[in-house]
C-alpha cells in the first residue's frame, strides 16, 4: 500500500478514534473534582440502570454462583428468572479485568466502555474505504462517536451492550463485503471471519434475531451476485451457526412484538401496558431524532437523502447495511434507543456528499493538503452541529447516599430474603444487596408490576399487604394460569386485593422505598390506579417544591407561593385551595383548612435538610405518602426496620420468613 493510503488511513482513523475518546473521557475532570457525587467509598457510581445487570453477573460469575441455563435466586421471585445459557461477554470481561486489578467493576467500566464504544469507527473507515469513498466512512464514523444519543449510551460508567452494538454488526458487513470483492481462499476466509464476528456479537448482545436479519441480507445478495456458488451459501449457514438462524426467528418475532406491536397498545395480557412510563422506549418526532442523531433536523434529512443516494448508486455494496439501517429507522415506530443506530447513515450521507465533489475533480492529481481541507470542513460540520455532545457530563443513575443504603442492606436483611420495590432498582439491589427482587429492568412487563404500582397507590394497607403476600405466592405464572382459566385481570385484582391468595411464605419479605420514587410517583400511582374499562389511571403525582424559604406567614418557592394564613397556594400561575398543611418532624403535626376539594402541602424535616410537597387527596392516602413519606403505618402488618428518609425507607412485611 502507498504512503499516500496508509497515511489517509491513519487519518480516517485516528481523527474520530480520539474525538470520541475525548468527548467521553473529559467528563472524568468533573467527576475528580466533585467526588462526592460520582464516587461512593472509591467504587464510581453506574450511569446506567443495565448496568448493574452486567455487573451482577460479573458478581455471580466471580462468587461462583452464575448457573446458565438455572434459575437466578435474585431475579423475578417467586417465578425467577433464568440466568442467561452463556455469561454475557461484557460480564465476564468486566469481571475478569475487575480481579486482575483488584478493584470493583463499576471502576473498569469507566474507562472500558468509552474505548470499546469509539471501535465502531474501524468497520465503519475500511467499509467504506473498500468502495472507495474515504468521506463517506470518515463522516460516518465521525458522528457517529459524537452523536448525542450514542455519546449518553456509551457514556463513562455506563457499562451496557451500547458500546459495542454497532461495531460487532459493522464488522460482520465489512467481512462480506470483502467475500464478494475476493476470489479464491480469501473468499471463504472473509466468509468465516465474518462467521466469527457473528457468534461474537451474539455472546455480547445475546439477540440472534439480529444476526439472522443480517444473514438474510446476505443471502439476498449472494443471488444478486453472478457469481454464486451453492457450496459457500452452505458455508455461510454453518459460519452463522445454524442454531442461531433458528433461533433467531423466535427472537425476532418477540423484538417485533415487543418494540412495534404491542408498543402503542394500553394493555397487555389485560394489564396495562408498562412501557409507555419508560423513557428509552418512548416515541419520538423526527426533529428529535435528528438532535439525538446529528444534532439538527435539516443536517439529519441532508445525511438521511445523501445516503439513499448512496443507497440507489451502490445498491449491491451497500445491501448487506439495510438490516442495521431498518434497526434504526424503528426510532420512528417504537423507542428512541434505536436511533444511534441511524447515527452511521446520517454521517455516511453527509460524507458521500463530500465524495460526491471530490469525484468531479481529477483524483489522480488531488494531493493530500486537499483532503485535508475536505476531511476539515466535514469535522467543522459536524462538530458544530453536535456542539451539545461536548457539554454533557454522564450522570450516574444512583446517588452515594442509596449505594451506600443498598450495601447496608445486606446486613439489614437475612439471607434469603425479598424485596418488594419498584423495579427501576431491582438490579441495583441484586448487586449491591445480593438480595432478590421482584421485578427488574427486564421483568418489569409481566403483571406483577401492575400490582407493585397498586401497593404503592392504595390507602388501605390491609389491601397493600394482602398485594404483597398475593403475588409472592401467584407470582407471573400464577396470574397467566388464572387468565388461561378465563378470569379478568379485574376479578385477579380483587381477588388479590381481598386477600385470597395471602399465604405464608419462608421468604422474609421487605418493602423498600427509596428517593426516587416520589419523581417516578405519577407513573407509579398512573399504574396502580388503572381502570380496566376506560384503559387509563389516574393522572396524579407529587411535586416536590423548589428552592423554599419561609417568610412572613408564606412559603415562598421557585414554582409555588404558599399562604399559610389564607390557605391558598399558586402553582405555575394558578390559584388552588389548600386542605390541609402537614408538618413532619419527629411527630407529624396536621392544620386543616377546611377546604374538602383543596391540595395538601407537606413540610417534611429531614437530617439533610426540608423538603417541601405537594399532592391531590388521593396521592395524600396513598401507602407510598402514608408509609414512606410520612412514616405512618399499620404496625400489625408492617415493622419500620430502618428510616433514613429520604435516601430509602425499609419494612419487613409481617408474616413472611416465620
Amino acid at each position: 500500500m502507498k504512503a499516500k493510503k496508509v497515511s489517509l488511513l491513519l487519518l480516517l482513523i485516528l481523527i474520530p478514534l480520539t474525538v470520541g475518546l475525548k468527548i467521553r473521557l473529559d467528563d472524568l475532570k468533573v467527576w475528580e473534582r466533585y467526588k462526592q457525587f460520582f464516587f461512593y467509598q472509591g467504587r464510581a457510581l453506574f450511569t446506567s440502570y443495565d448496568a448493574f445487570y452486567f455487573a451482577k453477573f460479573g458478581k455471580d460469575y466471580l462468587e461462583g454462583t452464575y448457573k446458565g441455563g438455572k434459575k437466578d435466586p435474585l431475579r423475578f421471585v417467586p417465578d425467577n428468572a433464568t440466568y442467561p445459557e452463556i455469561i454475557p461477554m461484557e460480564s465476564w470481561l468486566g469481571a475478569k479485568i475487575a480481579k486482575s486489578q483488584g478493584t470493583y467493576i463499576e471502576n473498569v467500566s469507566v474507562w472500558l466502555t468509552p474505548a470499546l464504544a469509539v471501535l465502531v469507527v474501524i468497520p465503519l473507515v475500511f467499509y467504506f474505504y473498500e468502495l472507495r469513498l474515504p468521506f463517506t466512512g470518515f463522516g460516518a464514523s465521525l458522528l457517529t462517536v459524537v452523536s448525542l444519543l450514542y455519546l449518553v449510551r456509551t457514556s463513562i460508567a455506563r457499562f451496557d451492550t451500547d458500546s459495542l452494538n454497532l461495531f460487532f454488526p459493522f464488522t460482520i458487513a465489512l467481512f462480506l463485503l470483502h467475500y464478494f470483492k475476493t476470489e479464491g481462499k480469501e473468499r471463504i476466509i472473509s466468509l468465516l471471519l465474518a462467521g466469527v464476528a457473528s457468534q461474537l456479537y451474539y455472546w455480547w448482545y445475546q439477540h440472534p434475531g439480529i444476526n439472522l436479519a443480517i444473514f438474510t441480507f446476505f443471502v439476498i445478495a449472494f443471488f444478486f451476485t453472478k457469481r454464486f456458488k451453492t457450496k459457500e451459501l452452505f458455508l455461510a449457514f454453518l459460519f452463522f451457526n445454524p442454531v442461531l438462524v433458528f433461533e433467531g426467528i423466535t427472537n425476532l418475532v418477540g423484538l417485533t412484538k415487543t418494540y412495534i406491536i404491542n408498543y402503542f397498545k394500553p394493555e397487555v395480557q389485560g394489564f396495562p401496558n408498562i412501557s409507555m412510563s419508560i423513557s428509552e422506549v418512548r416515541h419520538v418526532n423526527v426533529p428529535q431524532i435528528g438532535k439525538f442523531t446529528c444534532g439538527n433536523e435539516l443536517l439529519f434529512f441532508v445525511g438521511i437523502a445523501g445516503f439513499f443516494f448512496l443507497l440507489l448508486r451502490k445498491f449491491y455494496e451497500t445491501l448487506i447495511l439495510i438490516p442495521i439501517f431498518l434497526i434504526g429507522l424503528m426510532a420512528f415506530f417504537g423507542g428512541n434507543r434505536f436511533a444511534m443506530y441511524l447515527a452511521p447513515f446520517v454521517g455516511a450521507g453527509l460524507g458521500y456528499v463530500f465524495d460526491l465533489l471530490i469525484g468531479t475533480l481529477k483524483k489522480e492529481k488531488l494531493k493530500l493538503g486537499g483532503y485535508l481541507v475536505g476531511f476539515l470542513l466535514l469535522t467543522g460540520t459536524i462538530i458544530a452541529f453536535n456542539s451539545l455532545s461536548f457539554k454533557v457530563i454522564a450522570r450516574p443513575k444512583i446517588t452515594p447516599q442509596l449505594e451506600g443504603d443498598f450495601l447496608k442492606l445486606k446486613s439489614l436483611t437475612p439471607k434469603g430474603s425479598w424485596v418488594w420495590t419498584w423495579w427501576d432498582y431491582g438490579y441495583a439491589i441484586q448487586y449491591l444487596s445480593r438480595r432478590a427482587t421482584y421485578h427488574d429492568g427486564g421483568s418489569q412487563k409481566s403483571p406483577k408490576t401492575y400490582f407493585v404500582a397498586t401497593s404503592y397507590s392504595t390507602p388501605n394497607p390491609q389491601v397493600a399487604y394482602n398485594v404483597i403476600l398475593g403475588i409472592s405466592n401467584l407470582g407471573a405464572e400464577g396470574i397467566r394460569e388464572l387468565l388461561k382459566k378465563g378470569k379478568r385481570p379485574e376479578e385477579i385484582r380483587e381477588e388479590v386485593f381481598k386477600g385470597k391468595y395471602s399465604k405464608k411464605i419462608k421468604s422474609p419479605v421487605y418493602w423498600a422505598f427509596t428517593e426516587d420514587e416520589i419523581g417516578k410517583f405519577f407513573w407509579i400511582n398512573y399504574f396502580g390506579t388503572w381502570n380496566f374499562k376506560l384503559e387509563r389511571g389516574e393522572r396524579n403525582g407529587i411535586i416536590e417544591l423548589n428552592f423554599c424559604r419561609e417568610s412572613k406567614g408564606e412559603l415562598l418557592c421557585k414554582n409555588a407561593v404558599f399562604d399559610k394564613l389564607l390557605g391558598k397556594v399558586v402553582l405555575n400561575g394558578r390559584s388552588l385551595p389548600v386542605k390541609r398543611y402537614v408538618i413532619k418532624g419527629s411527630e407529624i403535626k396536621e392544620l386543616d383548612y377546611g377546604n374538602p376539594l383543596g391540595i395538601t402541602i407537606e413540610k417534611v424535616i429531614t437530617k439533610r435538610g426540608t423538603l417541601y410537597l405537594l399532592m391531590a387527596e388521593q396521592p395524600f392516602r396513598s401507602m407510598f405518602n402514608q408509609m414512606y413519606i410520612l412514616r405512618n403505618y399499620d404496625k400489625n402488618l408492617f415493622k419500620l426496620v430502618y428510616d433514613d428518609f429520604p435516601t430509602m425507607v425499609l419494612y419487613k412485611v409481617k408474616g413472611t420468613g416465620e
